[in-house]
């Protein structure tokens, strides 16, 4: 009998278990309350709904609470929708905005008051879809992707992970109890990250077992981020009057989707719109969609990469045929070269999407680059605005920007100057076994067998200079560059930077690579690659790493310096 309540008692505390249920009835009955209990009890007491004190008493107000039949419900809520109060207008004739919320703007209860006051204020003058991220704080290790990854890699390797899914805990439930104020909408969301965590502690406990992490584990994994976020803000959003609908777009793909086939993203947006269809009226509620949506083909970090909600979003604007996109960051939007680097660096208010596309591929990560295909293709202006800065004007990638609208370019018409550091040159001289087609095919057939990414390639008939990130795994560069030693000498280039200057209007500025050159001539940076896109909006350099910096801030000075305009 002892043992067995020994193992019971075990039992309860066992870490597979989320914290907040570790509390059985037998600890309450003795006077011990959960580790949240004063909180909770400090937050009930703060946030004690009006004319709660009115009804413990008996008060008439009590008696006016009555059952509602599910269509009178409603038929109140589209009464109350913020559609139905601009001037009883058709809200099917109203416009249609998306929005999408990154991660840093969620990560605190003030912020994601901002966020509700974004919603409701847009809510006056079009119905509304949003995307969201995963919670992500200032730090980006300590996000709540990295955290899940971070837990999955240490279950791999036997060891503990409980407390980065604390974490994650912890900083969802603060918010829940800051914010939600009526208990059975809290409770509802609390019950929602519990489950949510529950599954990935249970599921992290059998890669302690299995050692091995596989892409669609990985993916389960990953999608927990936002389906935490975007249950808790939907719930958020209803407690301040909002109707919305929480949408978990994880199980979107009947079968998995491959985003390196031409024509991907026609698959997506037919699944999303069948998906909308059955869910959602737009007309009356504001679906809070998951910035994940699975499965994708190999993983969706090595199929679409970090930012992947980005991409999300614009499917969903796709699929809606939505008038705008929005994106709210912690950025005014795209500038002329790094604020944070470039003191002086200015706004741009309008960029075409190929301009954009150039400026995320190249460095700037404002927008993930796969967003742009969608946007073109489906005419959709794209808002990049700031969460914190609401007045702030913003930066629109516009499809058929006019030569007026993208009148804010310095000389030679250079629109933005980026850098891309962290990168590897991959030199090949061939063997001369292969003509040079042959050689060039084997080489890029080489590259896709290993799944690595290129960014630039140099090439004559038997030289191939390749740039790829050094966030590609390293021992798939190892075995890459080890096949590619049967067709020629190879060597590797590390701690090299990428400086690009972008702009639509430079394909018919004569000798502005020259202009280039000596610019970083006059700086003492040799360039090791010279690229030039094949649309011509795009002079690409690789240099230094420890030069990037130095370089960029030089052509800033002499191309895009507003004081020199």
């Amino acid at each position: 009998m002892a043992m067995a309540l020994a193992r019971r008692a075990a039992s309860a505390w066992a870490p597979v278990t989320s914290r907040s249920l570790l509390w059985a009835p037998a600890q309450h009955a003795h006077g011990l309350q959960p580790p949240r209990a004063a909180h909770t009890q400090q937050q009930q007491q703060r946030q004690q709904p009006p004319h709660q004190h009115l009804q413990q008493q008996g008060h008439p107000i009590q008696q006016q609470v009555r059952w509602k039949s599910a269509r009178a419900q409603k038929v109140e809520a589209q009464a109350a929708s913020p559609a139905s109060r601009v001037k009883n207008e058709d809200p099917s004739k109203r416009k249609v905005f998306v929005q999408k919320f990154g991660g840093t703007s969620l990560g605190t209860f003030e912020k994601l008051e901002k966020v509700v006051n974004i919603v409701r204020t847009n809510l006056e003058k079009a119905r509304l879809a949003c995307v969201v991220s995963a919670i992500s704080s200032e730090t980006k290790s300590e996000g709540t992707t990295s955290r899940l990854l971070n837990a999955a890699q240490a279950a791999v390797n036997e060891d503990p992970f409980h407390h980065f899914l604390d974490a994650i805990e912890d900083t969802h439930l603060d918010i829940i109890y800051s914010m939600i104020r009526n208990p059975d909408n809290r409770d509802a969301a609390k019950q929602h990250v519990l489950k949510e965590l529950r599954n990935v502690r249970q599921f992290c406990e059998s890669l302690t077992v299995i050692r091995e992490l596989s892409p669609r584990s990985h993916d389960m994994i990953v999608g927990c981020g936002e389906r935490l976020s975007a249950g808790m803000i939907a719930s958020v959003l209803k407690e301040e009057g909002i109707p919305t609908v929480y949408m978990n777009l994880s199980h979107l793909f009947k079968s998995p989707l491959d985003a390196n086939k031409v024509g991907y993203h026609h698959k997506a947006i037919a699944a999303l719109q069948t998906q909308l269809d059955k869910t959602v009226d737009l007309d009356y509620v504001v679906p809070i969609i998951t910035g994940y949506m699975g499965d994708i083909a190999g993983g969706i970090i090595d199929g679409i990469g970090r930012g992947y909600s980005d991409l999300t979003a614009a499917l969903v604007a796709a699929a809606l045929k939505a008038d705008a996109l929005q994106v709210w960051k912690e950025s005014d939007g795209i500038f002329t070269g790094n604020p944070t680097k470039i003191s002086n660096a200015q706004l741009l208010h309008v960029v075409s999407p190929r301009e954009a596309a150039e400026l995320t591929y190249f460095g700037n990560e404002v927008l993930h680059p796969f967003t742009m295909e969608c946007a073109i293709e489906a005419n959709i202006p794209i808002h990049i605005l700031n969460t914190f800065k609401i007045d702030s004007p913003g930066t629109v990638v516009k499809p058929h920007a006019t030569q007026t609208e993208l009148a804010e370019r310095g000389l030679r018409n250079i629109a933005a100057v980026v850098s891309k550091k962290h990168i590897d040159v991959i030199n090949v001289a061939s063997n001369k076994r292969l003509e040079s087609a042959s050689f060039l095919a084997k080489v890029f057939e080489l590259f896709a067998k290993h799944r690595v990414k290129v960014d630039l390639i140099s090439t004559s008939e038997t030289n191939l200079s390749i740039t790829v990130h050094e966030s590609v795994e390293g021992h798939r560069v190892q075995d890459l560059v080890a096949e590619l030693e049967a067709l020629g000498r190879c060597s590797i280039k590390r701690n090299r930077a990428i400086v690009s200057i972008i702009g639509e209007g430079m394909a018919k500025q004569i000798g502005l690579a020259a202009e280039m050159m000596d610019c970083l001539s006059s700086q003492k940076i040799n360039f090791e690659m010279i690229t030039q896109g094949a649309s011509e909006i795009n002079t690409t350099v690789v240099i230094k790493q420890d030069q990037a910096d130095l370089a960029v801030q030089a052509i800033h000075e002499r191309f895009l310096d507003a004081s020199k305009k």
